[in-house]
């Protein structure tokens, strides 16, 4: 195999690739990204941890078809360091490499592209087309609140549900770890296949990165197993959770009757603020709600106590109620409006936190005892 391509060509897919590549893994081959040449020109780089796999296709001169697996991190970190120029590619027998940019040469060694795993291609299966600014949406407000290495394995994902609506389709999203709970519904134009999914959090970051770069076109498929997005010449493919999803929907409170409306930025640098002097463990802070105001305190036994007062609309019994504020400030780091809502019941209840005219979108926090 050999071939020429420019150094920001290069870099870019050689980034993408970084945090798929397992470097964990007992298999060597999988902390590999595997570098071949495509028809029709140029090359093709592809990384897989055998859960999720990305590959991605990238202009580039060959001279000589073939293919090589080498480290993704050692590959990255060689030609990020490389001169402003073009870069050339050259594997030799036993999977050995050479990398030339201006006067640089590296050789090193890597393994051959058959003990590359191959990806699901999924063949036959219909891809419909969901605007990337509307997936990027609901990704990232609902992906804070999914579980990390959970023993319910089933929470360590975000589930998605396709159903019909409206002579198209509706896409909903949930994130969840049992203490919070996000979940956001969107109408999207193309009719879709209804189904449900449990993306894998590490995907749904993964994919939310690539969208973070302005793809413009989507494409998503459905399968039992897998589920694949294609943007533009990238190729996303991941395995999905098996298992039963909790109930979401009987979580979500329909008689809280205390209505606390309340700016953005006052309550989430309150937040910061106050939450300083808390425990760190739990981040307890307290809301006392009463008319018009609220007061938020937090004490540690080891470092001090703090308390702030902030203006709310607020026209209910007077009320005490904790809650994790890392949890609070997750929800409102994805509200896009201005002024925010706290419906509440009790100081035993869950709380809803939702923005103006965000009926579609609804945060729930569990209280804590403080």
């Amino acid at each position: 195999m050999k071939f020429q391509i420019k150094r920001e060509e290069f870099l870019k897919g050689l980034s993408r690739v970084q945090s798929v590549a397992d470097r964990r893994n007992t298999m060597p081959v999988l902390s590999n990204a595997l570098i071949e040449t495509v028809e029709g020109g140029g090359i093709a780089i592809t990384a897989t941890d055998l859960e999720i796999g990305l590959k991605g296709v990238y202009q580039a001169e060959v001279t000589e078809p073939g293919g090589v697996t080498l480290s993704a991190r050692k590959l990255f970190e060689i030609v990020r360091e490389l001169p402003e120029e073009d870069v050339s590619v050259e594997s030799a027998e036993n999977n050995w490499a050479t990398i030339r940019s201006g006067k640089a040469t590296f050789k090193f060694t890597g393994l051959a592209r058959e003990e590359f795993p191959t990806l699901p291609e999924m063949e036959g299966a219909e891809f419909v087309p969901v605007d990337p600014l509307l997936m990027h949406e609901l990704i990232r407000k609902t992906i804070f609140a999914a579980g990390d290495n959970d023993t319910r394995y089933v929470l360590n994902g975000i589930y998605m549900v396709i159903s019909e609506q409206d002579g198209g389709s509706q896409i909903e999203m949930v994130g969840t770890d049992g203490h919070r709970l996000a979940v956001l519904k969107r109408k999207i134009s193309a009719k879709a296949a209804p189904g449900t999914a449990i993306i894998p959090k590490k995907s749904a970051s993964e994919l939310k990165k690539l969208l973070d770069e302005g793809e413009t076109e989507l494409m998503m498929a459905l399968s039992k197993n897998h589920i694949v997005f294609r943007l533009g010449s990238l190729y996303l493919v991941t395995r999905l959770i098996e298992g039963n999803y909790p109930n979401y929907e009987q979580v979500i409170p329909t008689s809280n009757d205390k209505s606390v409306s309340v700016e953005k930025a006052i309550l989430t640098a309150a937040l910061r603020r106050v939450s300083l002097l808390s425990r760190e463990r739990t981040n307890a802070v307290k809301f006392v709600l009463s008319k018009g105001k609220a007061a938020l305190t937090s004490q540690n036994p080891e470092m001090g106590e703090a308390r702030e007062e902030l203006p709310v609309e607020y026209d209910g019994a007077e009320l005490e109620v904790g809650f994790n504020a890392k949890y609070l400030l997750d929800a409102l780091s994805v509200m896009d409006q201005d002024k925010v809502s706290l419906l509440l019941k009790d100081n035993l209840s869950p709380c809803i936190i939702s923005q103006a005219g965000g009926e579609s979108y609804k945060c729930v926090v569990m209280p804590m005892r403080v």
